[in-house]
């Protein structure tokens, strides 16, 4: 509740120093909130909201994002007046929003938060996008997201009306086996159409690429790093509160995601467009975290929980790289860089550590989830051992392709302006990168999340 009351005070506060102000609170806040991953294994009621401990881990991400959303948008909006107050209270409206999502214990808050958290977005990339497209963009968004979250409300309302309750914490000790087993598939379905749109799976991916390359680089940022989150979040705490037993659609869905998995890492190595690679390579990845998720193994839900946590902070990372190339360059296409290797040998450091923590390579935390997740796809059928070799090697293809496009080759005659680096933007990629490096030191506490 402290938490909710200061972002809400911080939305009427207005001063010189305002926009250090937001960022120092945020980041502080995130630290603070660290208390969560001591949380006993049954979570903590205050109210009207619970938090646990994956609950917990994904709201710190949200602060930790958030604040670093400022950062990177210094030169953009702070410099230029680009209706700064405006961004300041959009970012900290969006996050308190996601925050209430991730606290909220009753199913209809659940269901409101998730949707009205496309608002704020929706501003964002239009607001400060900076091409004509924004709008076909924030239309797509809004279509696929609210017309697939009807079913979930439906399916939200059966459940209540039939147990005189929407608490998320009382449903989970109430046995509804037959209801289960009477209407499996299609309340299977109402309830997951919502999330796979928002994770986002293939064939329900298209909103994703348009908005991430419309949008600014906050916006990409809190998409990347927060609000996919909020459909793997929404699954797995459906699955551990209803325990959905529906075998064929389940199969199906895992199906369908490893198979996108594997046609969008096709797609990444042919994309020209930089931030169009990354916002792909998000599709995979989450492709292959919701297999995780729905094979039900201990091994795939810790799995699919620290995937979340590491790919919003290497994707966030690699669209703060692209933005500052971007920045200095002009251009998002990969045929116009080159040779930065020779003239910015730091900015090639972050580069290749990004890189490789995407393409799932050690020391990072991104090589325990994509192990974790793979051994519990190759427990659930072996057949799937071809298409997680195959996600392998292309992950490892398109991740080399992107950082030697970059780092190779001539240095043309325009891009001057990529010798030069701000101590700013070197401390926001160093903190996308510490916690992918430190996290790996704590990497047991995952075996307390999922306690039943």
């Amino acid at each position: 509740m402290s938490l909710i009351f200061v972002l809400l005070m911080l939305i009427l506060f207005n001063g010189v120093f305002i926009w250090e102000i937001y960022m120092w609170i945020f980041m502080l806040m995130s630290i603070l909130m660290m208390k969560f991953l001591n949380i006993e294994v049954w979570g903590l009621y205050s109210y009207i909201f619970y938090v646990d401990s994956m609950s917990g881990m994904l709201v710190i991400l949200s602060l930790w994002i958030s604040g670093l959303m400022f950062l990177a948008s210094y030169s953009s909006v702070k410099l230029k007046k680009n209706k700064m107050k405006y961004f300041l209270e959009v970012v900290c409206v969006l996050c308190l929003i996601i925050l209430i999502f991730f606290f909220s214990n009753d199913l209809f808050f659940f269901y409101i938060f998730f949707e009205i958290s496309l608002i704020p977005t929706l501003l964002l990339i239009i607001g400060w996008g900076y091409q004509p497209e924004r709008l076909q963009a924030g239309m797509y968004m809004m279509l696929y997201t609210i017309s697939a979250s009807l079913p979930l409300l439906l399916s939200i309302m059966m459940v209540g009306n039939l147990n005189s309750s929407y608490s998320m914490g009382l449903l989970m000790y109430i046995n509804m086996y037959m209801f289960y087993k009477s209407v499996s598939s299609l309340w299977f379905l109402g309830f997951m159409l919502a999330f796979l749109v928002k994770l986002p799976m293939f064939f329900v991916h298209l909103w994703l690429p348009k908005a991430h390359v419309e949008a600014p680089v906050a916006g990409s940022m809190i998409l990347a790093g927060v609000l996919l989150k909020l459909g793997g979040y929404g699954i797995i705490r459906f699955l551990s509160i209803f325990f959905i037993h529906e075998l064929l659609m389940s199969k199906m869905v895992m199906i369908m995601a490893l198979w996108g998995g594997v046609i969008t890492s096709i797609i990444c190595v042919g994309q020209s467009d930089i931030k169009s690679l990354i916002a792909y390579s998000s599709v995979g990845h989450m492709g292959v975290m919701l297999g995780g998720m729905i094979s039900k193994f201990m091994w795939g839900w810790e799995g699919a929980v620290l995937m979340m946590i590491a790919h919003g902070l290497c994707s966030s990372g690699l669209f703060c790289l692209a933005n500052l190339v971007y920045e200095k360059l002009k251009t998002r296409s990969l045929y116009l860089y080159g040779g930065m290797i020779n003239v910015n040998s730091m900015m090639s450091l972050f580069w290749f550590l990004l890189c490789i923590s995407n393409m799932g390579a050690p020391p990072f935390i991104n090589l325990m989830s994509e192990v974790m997740l793979f051994c519990s796809l190759f427990m659930y059928s072996n057949w799937y051992l071809l298409i997680i070799i195959v996600v392998v090697f292309l992950a490892g293809l398109y991740n080399l392709l992107l950082f030697i496009i970059i780092q190779h080759g001539l240095v043309l005659s325009f891009s001057s302006g990529i010798y030069v680096n701000k101590s700013s933007e070197m401390l926001l990629i160093f903190l996308h990168l510490f916690p992918l490096l430190g996290f790996i030191f704590n990497i047991s506490m995952l075996s307390k999340i999922f306690l039943f």
